[in-house]
């Protein structure tokens, strides 16, 4: 006997979300043009050039993800990286 196969797509053309390049099935983060990981770096390496440092904590119990900016000791929590984008702007403000 023999089980029904699940396909990668509903339309079996060997494509999954990752792959595809059809709006409708992206995140809103990559439709934006660039993906969490590369706002991050991109934002890690900003925060290196004013002397601070970026690091992302994922939390294992439910996967939230949240940021964490640091200089001389002291650290600035964010439940989301558009917080820690708007603390370098005021940063970068200030210089």
């Amino acid at each position: 006997m023999v089980d029904a196969q699940k396909s990668e797509s509903p339309a079996a053309t060997g494509l999954n979300a990752y792959k595809t390049t059809s709006a409708h099935i992206l995140p809103a983060v990559q439709k934006q043009g660039k993906t969490d990981s590369a706002a991050y770096l991109d934002l890690q390496q900003r925060f290196s050039k004013i002397g601070r440092k970026l690091t992302r904590i994922h939390r294992v119990r439910d996967g939230q993800i949240s940021y964490v900016v640091m200089r001389f000791g002291e650290s600035r929590y964010f439940p989301h990286l558009h917080g820690a984008r708007a603390y370098l702007k005021s940063v970068e403000a200030t210089r």
